[in-house]
């Protein structure tokens, strides 16, 4: 006779973090389908399988919600890739190169949230007046970029063109604007062309040349 199995009990902390973890997982893809301004928390409580109580008891607005939404599911994997290009090996132009592969791969795993941040983008531009916690994360993302350029200057004694701030801003926007152009014409864009365009930028030497 088989012992019956007991049925998982959890406390009142780990109910709210899974009921959140719920809803983050059912407004990304909520989100994804219909856009933030078409979405509604109703469709976001439906596809989750709770009520729109449980979104209003996690999540203050829309806006909250799908900020959540982005800093769980494209922020914070994004910065675990900043720290692993910090750790690869070789050359400067090498590393160019592999950090540009590394997002590359990153949006065709994930091309809805990828599209779903430059929605993030587009709806900061539109209401810049409700969109100051929205600004605040991408600012304190781009501080991080930032930071790890400022760090392999200093490591690697490359003079950067601009300040590292800038850089960030331009890194940032150049590999957007590419994955983006790549996502609409996946035949028009080289594979290697976001790396060549990271070396342009960094004014990197081609592999085999100095360095110093």
């Amino acid at each position: 006779m088989t012992q019956q199995e007991t049925p998982e009990r959890l406390t009142r902390e780990e109910k709210k973090a899974r009921t959140r973890a719920q809803l983050i997982a059912a407004a990304a893809a909520v989100f994804a389908r219909r856009g933030f301004d078409s979405a509604s928390l109703d469709e976001v409580a439906e596809e989750a399988g709770l009520t729109k109580g449980a979104v209003y008891s996690n999540f203050d607005s829309k806006e909250e919600l799908f900020e959540a939404v982005i800093y769980e599911r494209f922020d914070k994997p994004l910065q675990q890739e900043v720290e692993a290009i910090e750790k690869i090996e070789g050359t400067q132009q090498q590393r160019a190169m592999a950090g540009a592969r590394m997002f590359i791969d990153a949006v065709q795993q994930e091309r809805e949230l990828f599209l779903l941040a430059l929605e993030r983008r587009i709806y900061v531009a539109r209401h810049p007046e409700r969109a100051s916690s929205l600004v605040t994360h991408y600012r304190e993302q781009l501080g991080r970029v930032a930071e790890m350029i400022a760090d392999q200057s200093r490591k690697w004694d490359l003079p950067l063109p601009l300040p590292a701030g800038q850089m960030a801003i331009a890194v940032e926007a150049l590999s957007q604007g590419i994955e983006l152009q790549r996502l609409a014409d996946p035949d028009g864009v080289p594979d290697d062309l976001l790396g060549r365009l990271y070396a342009l930028l960094f004014q990197l030497p081609a592999d085999g040349e100095s360095t110093q």
